[in-house]
């Protein structure tokens, strides 16, 4: 059972960096917005499975981007 809590423990810290990288940077929230119109467009244009993989791995790579930036600044 402790290792369940210190895995979910594990997720509320990312969590919690996630919304710090929102809340205190701009480009973030530039990001965030573009996250939410390409998933909407995706389900307007009715994506395949294969593309929305494909974009949820461009997404994940731009978000891990600007996260290892912030890090870095």
């Amino acid at each position: 059972m402790d290792a369940l809590r210190r895995r979910l423990l594990s997720f509320v810290h990312a969590w919690n960096g996630l919304r710090v990288l929102v809340r205190t940077q701009g480009n973030a929230r530039l990001h965030l917005v573009a996250t939410v119109c390409v998933a909407a467009a995706g389900v307007w244009v009715g994506l395949t499975r294969d593309e929305w993989l494909w974009l949820a791995a461009a997404i994940a790579a731009v978000w891990t981007a600007e996260a290892f930036n912030t890090a870095l600044e």
